[in-house]
């Protein structure tokens, strides 16, 4: 329905009041969960919300000053205890915990951070038992992370993620929405279920979202609301409260939404929604926005996937920009080289001006320009004339003030500009030099647009029932069509840019004829800046895609090595054992031969000259020495092979993907086999020694193939620190107290049954430089790695202790110090109580 803007003008309404709402401290959540806010390290409890009776079975009240224990028995309060001592708090989200209610065990989602000093828990209802291991996450995101990224443009890129989104959690709606310049937002992809009436290419005005609300966007990557018609619950404080001041939810997951926001979607006939923030250069770019007409729950598993999917898509947004116009750009750079050439041969600005007028224009796309010399003004195509461009062009040396201005509506600024709106309703200015007043204008004309709003953009004023005026949001979201005057069309980037670089270039020929040396410095320093800057994000930006690229190929790298052993294996067995079973008959058809001529010698010691000859020729009593040799070197040889092949065979144990006893021993001879190639002298270092003190261990019942990868990944990496170690000759010694410097890698395998006879260790040590303690503590962490960029993924050691620590119940500690070595310990249980499947 086309409609016309006819809302009233209301002075004494204060219409940006909704963003002085402090939506941050509303001092309520959402009822799908209990908050509680806790000092450390007693874990007093010292707020709580109102709901503890419902979804806990206590009262609220009664929980003030009460220790965790009032939830927790002992060992889940140790291992939240544990979860503490973590860093980074949402590394361990969620911990699983349960809670005893009238009798019944009920399962929560336990989320906690740290904010102010204080400790905030909130529970949720769990809709699983066990934490979503790094695989299961892995193969839940992985076609969708590569989709996302096989996406060529920033059209398919949002199109590609709002179907995604939305085939993860099911919501009704999926809409990607970008902010303009202004704040105001548009639906630019969008996909749903077929009954809904499209929201593609409407436009919302700024004031939808109030400042402190996109604050929090870019604070918080998502946030739910699964039922718009909720009761929004308190938080019951004691006598000693935390301050006086409401505490902060900014960052809470339960945290109570405005009023105002809620009135908004039952006006948009929404039941429940969540967001995604869209953050590019550290700004927000724009949010995946969800809708769902009836409530809607989602775990926190499926909304991690869906955070870590808009992050993914935040870290394509500057590839995907950037290539987008890319044919428009590239004239723009043709145009840009013969300006540049025009100035590098000019002496003076006035030259210049007539040598580039002609490009002048087409360097920005612009209908007309203005080159303002001090008194002197030269005009190019389309401008304003007398009075109007002189009273401009003052305005601009007065206003401004930073790096270059640009509007698409000129009026906004500068209202005296509708007096010339269809010459000049965009415009876009550099100050070459202020001090003498030098400045380059460019206008574009006016375009009178048509834009579709949701619903009269207008915020609406109700009047209350005591008489005074209240803000309400807008109750229609039916097509509002509104015609645009006084605006051109908007200036692109890349046009912003190719101003900036007209101006870099202009400034030379200033400084050349007047402007001091230091003002020089301190342009060439600015730029320098600048341009470190934006090095500094792409190297961010490129590091997080190979990290997360590593990631999805890591995994399956890894499972198919065992395959592809196992192949290798399987087809070189045949051959040899054929060889080495021939060998045998070679050798006693050999020794019949050879007692043969013996016997011929002695029976005839005078053989006629030409038999004489051919024996000599043949050098018969060489072969007859040297024969036995060879056939027993190549017996050797095959020999070795075999056992070559039966090492591969016991790497990859392809046939053993259930628990089975195993002897630890046959996993760390066959790993070193197949990096004895890295352990052998090179050009630039000298062998590294093995030293092996194998224990005496009984068979450990485990998952072979996964041990043995943990083998690898352990002595690949102690390889790969002798071999740094030895390029920055940081070779330590074994020996503690000894200062003289080791000459040689070192690696030393101890094996072992632990006290209590109830595990084995296997410790692998190495003589390189070491860690401080601050990384010792890291390594096991997703994505952290010590090696250069492209090197590690940072996830080989995080599998490994999966699979030592979650899957076999066992441990894997890290001993290092800086100029000590490293030493890993890896503990494995002789028998698996709970066995489980390995997630591939």
């Amino acid at each position: 329905m086309d409609r016309q803007i006819t809302i009233p003008a209301l002075a004494e309404v204060d219409l940006t009041n909704c963003d002085r709402e402090p939506i941050h401290i509303s001092g309520h959540i959402q009822p799908h969960g209990v908050l509680l806010v806790v000092r450390e390290p007693e874990l007093e409890i010292l707020q709580v919300s109102e709901n503890t009776q419902d979804l806990l079975g206590f009262d609220a009240k009664s929980a003030i000053g009460k220790n965790l224990s009032l939830l927790f028995d002992r060992a889940q309060l140790e291992k939240f205890t544990a979860c503490l001592e973590k860093e980074n708090l949402k590394t361990v989200n969620p911990i699983k915990v349960s809670v005893e209610k009238a009798g019944q065990s009920l399962e929560f989602d336990c989320i906690i951070h740290r904010l102010e000093g204080f400790l905030m828990v909130e529970l949720e209802l769990s809709t699983t038992t066990e934490n979503l291991s790094i695989f299961s996450f892995y193969h839940s995101v992985r076609s969708t992370v590569s989709q996302i990224q096989s996406a060529t443009t920033l059209k398919d890129l949002c199109q590609q993620t709002v179907k995604e989104i939305r085939r993860i959690s099911k919501f009704d709606r999926v809409m990607v929405y970008q902010f303009d310049p202004d704040g105001n937002g548009a639906v630019i992809a969008e996909d749903k279920t077929e009954n809904l009436t499209p929201f593609l290419g409407l436009n919302y005005p700024s004031t939808d979202i109030p400042k402190q609300a996109r604050k929090l966007y870019s604070l918080n990557w998502l946030r739910l609301i699964p039922d718009i018609n909720y009761q929004p619950v308190p938080l019951v404080s004691g006598n000693n409260s935390i301050t006086n001041e409401p505490v902060d939810l900014s960052f809470c997951v339960l945290r109570s939404v405005s009023p105002i926001h809620i009135e908004y979607l039952q006006n948009m006939g929404v039941a429940a929604s969540m967001s995604i923030s869209l953050i590019k250069d550290q700004k927000l770019w724009g949010l995946i926005a969800c809708h769902n007409y009836t409530p809607k729950y989602l775990n926190y598993e499926v909304r991690a996937a869906c955070e870590f999917i808009g992050q993914v898509m935040s870290l394509e947004l500057q590839s995907k920009e950037g290539n987008e116009d890319y044919d428009y750009k590239l004239y723009l750079k043709s145009i840009q080289t013969k300006i540049f050439e025009d100035i590098s041969t000019a002496e003076n600005l006035s030259e210049v001006f007539g040598k580039c007028q002609h490009n002048l224009l087409e360097a920005v796309n612009a209908q007309g320009a203005a080159i303002i010399f001090g008194e002197n003004c030269y005009l190019v195509g389309k401008t304003p004339q007398g009075e109007s461009l002189k009273y401009l062009t003052k305005w601009v040396q007065t206003n401004l003030t930073k790096e270059i201005f640009y509007t698409d509506s000129l009026i906004k600024f500068y209202p005296e500009a509708e007096g010339f709106k269809e010459t000049v309703s965009g415009c876009l200015a550099v100050a070459i030099s202020p001090i003498q007043k030098i400045y380059v204008l460019w206008f574009r004309p006016e375009v009178i647009q048509t834009v579709n709003w949701a619903g009269n953009p207008k915020k609406q004023v109700e009047i209350d029932e005591d008489g005074s005026p209240r803000l309400s949001p807008r109750k229609s979201f039916e097509l509002w069509k509104e015609n645009v005057s006084c605006q051109s069309l908007p200036w692109k980037q890349c046009e912003i840019e190719a101003a900036l670089e007209f101006k870099k270039a202009m400034i030379n020929i200033v400084l050349r004829q007047a402007e001091k040396l230091n003002k020089l410095n301190t342009a060439l320093e600015a730029s320098i800046a600048r341009e470190r800057e934006k090095t500094a994000h792409l190297k961010i930006a490129m590091s997080e895609l190979q990290r997360a690229q590593t990631q999805l190929v890591q995994s399956e790298r890894m499972s198919s090595l065992g395959q592809l052993v196992a192949a290798v294996a399987y087809e070189v067995t045949n051959p040899i054992n054929f060889i080495y079973g021939n060998l045998t008959y070679a050798n006693e058809y050999s020794e019949k031969l050879i007692n043969l001529l013996q016997l011929y010698a002695q029976h005839y010691p005078s053989p006629s000259s030409e038999i004489q000859g051919e024996i000599e020729a043949a050098e018969v009593e060489f072969i007859v020495e040297d024969l036995p040799k060879l056939l027993g070197s190549m017996k050797v040889g095959a020999n070795r092979i075999r056992e070559i092949v039966q090492s591969l065979r016991n790497f990859s144990r392809i046939d053993e993907a259930e628990i089975k006893p195993v002897d630890i021993h046959d996993g760390l001879d066959s790993a070193l086999l197949i990096l004895s190639n890295r352990l052998k002298p090179k050009p630039d270092r000298p062998a590294i020694h093995l030293i092996k003190e194998y224990g005496s261990l009984p068979l450990v019942e485990c998952y072979a193939v996964e041990i043995n990868q943990v083998f690898m990944n352990v002595l690949a990496n102690a390889i790969d620190s002798l071999e740094d170690a030895f390029v920055n000759k940081h070779l330590s010694s074994h020996r503690r107290g000894k200062e003289e410097p080791a000459k040689s890698g070192q690696i030393q395998i101890v094996t072992e049954v632990c006290p209590g006879e109830k595990a084995v260790a296997v410790r692998i040590k190495d003589n390189g430089w070491g860690m401080e303690e601050t990384v010792c503590k890291k390594i096991f962490e997703p994505f952290f790695s010590t090696k250069p960029v492209g090197k590690g993924a940072g996830i080989g050691l995080t599998i490994s202790h999966e699979i030592v620590v979650e899957q076999h119940g066992g441990k894997l500690i890290c001993i290092s110090a800086p100029g000590e070595g490293t030493e890993l310990i890896i503990e494995i249980p002789l028998s698996q109580i709970h066995r489980k499947p390995i997630v591939k």
